[in-house]
């Protein structure tokens, strides 16, 4: 169906505008996007406050769209922000890589491996030896770390952001592009803090945790077992209270704070004085790994599974 004339020339002219900004303005944008906070914006780009003001404002009259909403305490995203900062961070972030794999042409790295993780324990503890391992034996291959977003991660492996990414099984769904590698599995735990009345327990059911304040993963970024495990308890305790952390070490943090207790895979969060985890039940069986694109060629891809293979197994 063709577009209405209208709508292409729309189109056409926001693509001349984006085409038309500078890269510090994207820069700006992606990282107060981020940070939601005008001067620490600023000190991570080594800009002034009112610099940082200046490219926002000129990238906005620019577009001719709003992309945030700003009062005297707080910065936040509108919608069409939300929408732009999708598509700009993946952009800038391959435009970087684009720069960065020019200069190592007359440099050491004959390639690079981008890698996304998602900031388990699991991976903290397996990481650094895997990747000393793959340095010894491949020093001519660079590794990059880069944080994943779980409901983004096929996506961002198709457009080539990351060459691996380590996630869950039923993350990936079965979808044929992909090719996975389980690593371990797991199932899930009720973490809970040590001085809990629950943390004595030898297994807990989840109508256990009712009435208690209950601290669930962020589901924009769960895993389909997580988001299920999560409907369950809501639906099964009915008189929690709920509150939600967007990260793994925010959960952390909440439970040794004394701010409620959580369900996760056991091999998210590591063994830590202040932490009990009880099993529960009920679970569901969680397998972690690696994936790729099925079509992946790259030699260096390969050298990095058989290295964790090699480490693992």
């Amino acid at each position: 169906m063709k577009l209405p004339f209208a709508m292409i020339y729309k189109k056409d002219l926001l693509l001349k505008r984006v085409l038309q900004m500078n890269i510090q303005q994207l820069k700006c944008f992606v990282s107060l996007a981020e940070t939601l906070n005008f001067s620490t914006t600023a000190e991570k780009l080594n800009l002034t406050q009112p610099a940082v003001s200046h490219n926002i404002k000129s990238l906005e009259n620019e577009l001719g769209i709003i992309l945030f909403v700003r009062n005297k305490r707080t910065v936040n995203l509108t919608l069409a922000g939300i929408s732009f900062y999708e598509d700009m961070e993946g952009l800038l972030f391959r435009l970087d890589q684009s720069i960065k794999k020019a200069k190592r042409i007359s440099e050491k790295y004959e390639s690079t491996l981008v890698i996304g993780y998602t900031e388990t324990v699991f991976e903290k503890k397996v990481l650094p030896d895997i990747i000393r391992r793959f340095k010894e034996k491949y020093p001519e291959i660079q590794i990059q770390l880069k944080k994943s977003n779980l409901t983004r991660e096929k996506e961002d492996l198709l457009n080539q952001k990351f060459d691996i990414i380590f996630t869950s099984e039923d993350n990936l769904g079965k979808d044929i592009d992909f090719c996975f590698y389980p690593v371990l599995q797991g199932a899930y735990v009720c973490v809970l803090p040590k001085n809990h009345p629950l943390a004595n327990e030898s297994e807990l059911d989840i109508e256990q945790l009712n009435h208690q304040s209950i601290i669930l993963f962020d589901e924009h970024q769960s895993p389909p077992t997580l988001k299920r495990m999560n409907r369950k308890i809501i639906e099964n305790c009915p008189d929690s209270i709920y509150t939600y952390g967007d990260t793994i070490n925010t959960v952390h943090t909440m439970i040794k704070s004394d701010l409620g207790v959580s369900v996760l895979p056991d091999f998210v969060i590591g063994e830590d004085s202040e932490i009990a985890f009880v099993p529960l039940s009920y679970t569901e069986e969680v397998v972690y790994g690696l994936a790729c694109l099925r079509s992946e060629k790259r030699l260096e891809v390969k050298r990095w599974i058989s290295t964790i293979k090699e480490l693992l197994t």
